[in-house]
């Protein structure tokens, strides 16, 4: 009996032995399986998570834009951007441009420079580079886009001076939609106001000529330059009869068309805005001439000479100083300054 029952008890745990081990190596075998397919499943997660990551960044941080030279990816609110030409429109949407061209940076009497690089009278690819913009607007269609576009996205621009369409495109440029929805609103406003107060003092009737002494020219101006945007569509008076027909509505030039001295009897208003740029012997002699010593402007006080920076500009930021200079030149012509 006790040998009997001592075989008993040790077939019994030889059995047991054998079913652990057994269960063990099966346990061995399907462990990396699982493992292989948990460290799959991970990484396809990652990968997933990474490609989504990646398509939302570049949805939300960049853009499509197509444009005079071409069509680039920009960013849908650039920081760091560098002109050869747009400075007003940038700062009145509040991006102060990194870097910009000599001459515009110099010759904005509205603008404090500090802040802004000077990239060169013609910008120099090489600090443009240094200044690592992450975006880059040139004027037109430029023969050295290419060179530019490699340092950061590039767009060429070509806008007629209207302050609203500007602010739109700008606006939507520069991921700054509603600040240029605000400041189309406020420039409406300070029209309004303009044009309220003038009324009492311009008749529906008198007419107004923009006349610059350029060098050794003599140039009168249409609806666009030299204040002309904010005299006869901001302010709504009324351009002299041959200003109207020959240059806004015909084919002279709106930007400045060169007349004879003999035509200038013709293109004078009721009002003239004088300027000079580097032609002051010009100016001299044409103001002591008989045809404008003749000119009913001259005769009945209404000649405004005005300095030429003043009126130069015909960007967003320009033309909001212009209004207020022009009004109070025209409500208070004895008391405006003249200047800057």
């Amino acid at each position: 009996m006790v040998r009997t029952s001592y075989g008993y008890w040790l077939g019994a745990a030889c059995i047991a032995l054998m079913l652990l081990i057994s269960a063990c190596g099966a346990d061995q075998t399907a462990e990396p399986a699982n493992t292989e397919q948990t460290e799959q499943g991970v990484n396809a997660t990652t990968d997933n998570e990474q490609e989504g990551a990646s398509g939302a960044e570049t949805k939300e941080t960049t853009r499509s834009y197509a444009h005079v030279s071409g069509e680039s990816e920009i960013p849908v609110r650039p920081q760091r951007v560098v002109s050869d030409w747009y400075y007003g429109e940038l700062v009145a949407l509040g991006v102060k441009p990194i870097g910009l061209t000599s001459y515009v940076l110099t010759n904005h009497p509205y603008i404090q420079q500090e802040g802004t690089e000077d990239i060169g009278a013609t910008p120099n690819l090489e600090k443009v580079l240094e200044l690592q913009p992450d975006l880059i607007l040139l004027y037109g269609d430029n023969e050295n886009y290419e060179q530019f576009d490699k340092i950061a996205p590039t767009v060429g621009l070509e806008l007629q001076p209207d302050p609203f369409n500007t602010m739109k495109v700008f606006g939507d440029l520069l991921g700054r939609e509603q600040e240029a929805e605000a400041w189309i609103a406020n420039f409406e406003a300070k029209t309004e106001a303009a044009r309220a107060r003038l009324a009492d003092r311009i008749g529906p009737d008198e007419t107004f000529t923009v006349f610059t002494v350029w060098r050794k020219e003599l140039r009168v101006y249409g609806d666009i330059n030299m204040g002309g945007y904010v005299l006869y569509k901001a302010l709504g008076l009324t351009p002299q009869a041959r200003v109207l027909s020959d240059i806004i509505n015909g084919e002279a030039i709106n930007a400045g068309t060169v007349i004879s001295m003999e035509e200038l009897p013709s293109f004078a208003g009721d009002h003239i805005i004088l300027t000079t740029f580097d032609g002051d012997e010009l100016a001299a002699d044409l103001k002591q001439s008989g045809l404008w010593q003749g000119l009913d402007a001259v005769k009945n006080g209404n000649v405004y000479e005005v300095d030429f920076d003043v009126l130069y500009n015909e960007d967003p930021v320009a033309m909001e100083h212009q209004l207020d200079f022009l009004t109070e030149l025209l409500a208070n012509p004895a008391d405006a300054e003249t200047t800057p």
